[in-house]
């Protein structure tokens, strides 16, 4: 393993759909840091290393033994895989504590805003007056394991952060749509290239499996919608932020940094006569046909087609955040 080096940062995700676009990106703003890209497969290794000061780790997520002597020769740790894997997070921030660095050291952490749906099983919109704000300490320290899917894995990070262990920052986007003309995949042809992330994942699975693209009551109810480049400008922006407050940072201040990459606000009838054309075009079901279903048909995206995700992201706007990106529908009508 690699000694400490105070400009070192330890990356997980590579392959991902976000996490493949970003080392791409983070090169253009950072050409001297020292990566470290801890992955299972071989075949973005070559994409990799051209890009310079990049080194490569090949292994699983079950070798916790190995990512926590990382977590532990490096400064920076980005996390961009496996948003609710528990047992990663806490070897982590285990290796994290056992640091001999002169600074404390900084995790960013990819979660998902699935976490703050508001558990609606009607499929109509309801108002919310008070929704989660990303800027707001309090709606921030709310968060634990009941905030399912990822809420768990955050709550772990938060208190560690909150007992001074580790500068926590987050980087929250809903529904990941697209893929990146960034992702280091595209040059040797993976396939993690054109993978089309887990939520949309989800719900094509669930469409063929059906025969026809589900919505729940009405369809009214609405989701928050981003694309794959504009969540990795954020990050980009976050480990800026990270960079300036790596001094400044207090342990309460973990509460005031948590990011949500949001844009579109999209209703679930759309969304899913949307789903239906493209798993049409794919072959996976015979007509592009969208129902609708009671909560329990709609297996296990009922929860994210039938409630509603009403969430403001003033935090991620306060560092310049623009999204850029293609719109989620028109994201599916150009995908073939």
């Amino acid at each position: 393993m690699k000694s400490y080096n105070d400009a070192s940062i330890l990356f997980l995700g590579a392959s991902g759909q976000v996490g493949g676009a970003f080392p791409t990106v983070f090169r253009k703003y950072y050409p001297h840091y020292r990566l470290t890209a801890f992955l299972r497969s071989t075949a973005l290794d070559d994409a990799l290393t051209s890009l310079g000061n990049t080194y490569i780790i090949h292994g699983t997520f079950s070798e916790l033994s190995t990512i926590e002597e990382l977590s532990s020769t490096h400064s920076i740790v980005i996390n961009c895989a496996a948003s609710f894997n528990p047992p990663l997070t806490e070897t982590i921030l285990r290796g994290i504590r056992r640091t001999q660095a002169p600074k404390k050291p900084i995790l960013l952490h990819l979660s998902g805003a699935g976490n703050f749906v508001d558990h609606s099983t009607t499929g109509e919109y309801i108002p919310q007056s008070n929704p989660f704000n990303d800027a707001n300490p309090n709606d921030v320290r709310k968060i634990d394991a009941s905030y399912a899917p990822n809420g768990a894995t955050d709550e772990i990070i938060l208190q560690a952060a909150a007992r001074g262990q580790v500068n926590a920052l987050f980087v929250c986007p809903g529904a990941i749509h697209g893929n990146s003309a960034n992702h280091l995949g595209l040059a040797v042809g993976a396939a993690s290239a054109q993978a089309p992330g887990v939520w949309l994942l989800w719900n094509m699975e669930i469409i063929e499996s059906k025969g026809f693209s589900p919505y729940v009551g009405s369809g009214t109810s609405v989701f928050r919608f981003v694309h794959v480049d504009d969540v990795v400008d954020l990050i980009i922006l976050v480990f800026r932020k990270a960079l300036e407050t790596w001094d400044s940072y207090v342990p309460e201040d973990v509460y005031r940094h948590f990011y949500l990459a949001v844009d579109e606000e999209i209703v679930s009838k759309a969304v899913a006569l949307g789903l239906a054309d493209l798993v049409h075009r794919r072959g996976g079901i015979a007509e592009p046909v969208a129902r609708s279903v009671g909560f329990e048909e709609a297996g296990k995206v009922a929860g994210y087609i039938a409630g509603n995700l009403l969430v403001k992201n003033d935090n991620a706007k306060s560092l310049g955040w623009e999204p850029k990106g293609l719109g989620f529908l028109e994201t599916l009508r150009q995908t073939a």
